[in-house]
């Protein structure tokens, strides 16, 4: 596994949390497959989506239970209406929306058919990349996305 080397002890925990929820004990995962514009699709799991919302997707925030999210887009740009997932954070203030072209695909994934690609990595909202049978897909980096976001 390429680990993307976070700044602190704290991140490398919340990159081993989210490493954890993608290899849980039962054997299986519950993930969103996330289109992305011009990129291979996220694996996220869906125990850290807290809600899905409609949404136009020229905003700079959501609004979601009185607090204003900052954005991070995946979806296409030409797209006026797309789906807000709603990120978990290490804390309140951490929480972030994804916006996506529309609702994802939701997946219960054995973690055997997820193997590990080997390589380097030059995008470092990328923790690393996964295959899924012929499919390839992105685990996020949660903590440099949060950090381009100023959070």
């Amino acid at each position: 596994m390429v680990n993307k080397g976070a700044n602190s002890a704290l991140g490398q925990l919340d990159q081993q949390e989210l490493q954890h929820l993608i290899t849980v004990s039962t054997g299986f995962i519950d993930a969103y497959m996330i289109e992305c514009h011009q990129q291979v699709p996220m694996l996220l799991p869906q125990n850290i989506v807290l809600s899905a919302m409609d949404t136009q997707t020229n905003v700079e925030h959501i609004e979601w239970h009185d607090l204003k999210l900052p954005v991070y887009k995946l979806n296409d740009p030409d797209r006026k209406q797309g789906v807000a997932l709603v990120v978990e954070g290490e804390d309140v203030s951490q929480r972030f929306a994804l916006i996506c072209n529309a609702m994802p695909e939701s997946i219960r994934l054995r973690i055997s058919e997820v193997v590990d690609e080997e390589g380097a990595i030059d995008d470092d909202k990328i923790f690393k990349y996964v295959k899924m049978g012929d499919k390839r897909f992105y685990v996020p980096h949660l903590q440099h996305i949060q950090q381009q976001l100023g959070l």
